[in-house]
């Protein structure tokens, strides 16, 4: 995980200083980075000597690098690319809460993360039809 925290690191830092192509990239690299071993551990197999914090530690890291790279993509109004990112983060959370069961370790943490990207998505959708309604001209009335 320590590529992993590199790669956000450089991330985060080229997204604070707007060059959000840079985020774009670096982002996308952790997702790149994380998903395998989040994807072994959840449907491959997840080694019975991990602790419950070891074997959420990729799902959080999913969950952020989806997150940072939505949030460059509504950064930069490209507002479906933000919502295909979440929408795509959703569907491999929720296909992982269909194979976990309850006793797995990383379960809640799967389960958490999975609701925080819900409530990304919705809160996104509400930022992009207020984004919407603010870029109208004022002189022109809306219509539906």
């Amino acid at each position: 995980m320590e590529h992993w925290q590199y790669i956000i690191a450089q991330g985060n830092q080229a997204f604070t200083q707007r060059h959000f192509a840079a985020a774009v990239t670096f982002y996308r690299q952790a997702i790149s980075d994380v998903w395998p071993v989040w994807y072994h551990c959840g449907f491959v197999f997840c080694p019975p000597e991990l602790s419950r914090e070891e074997a959420s530690l990729p799902t959080f890291c999913l969950s952020i690098s989806i997150q940072n790279l939505a949030e460059t993509y509504a950064q930069q109004q490209r507002w479906r690319r933000c919502q295909a990112t979440l929408k795509q983060g959703v569907s491999w959370f929720e296909q992982m809460l269909q194979r976990l069961d309850g006793a797995h370790p990383a379960s809640i943490a799967v389960l958490q993360e999975s609701a925080k990207l819900r409530a990304e998505y919705k809160a996104v959708c509400q930022r992009y039809k207020e984004w919407q309604l603010s870029s109208l001209p004022v002189d022109r009335p809306y219509l539906h």
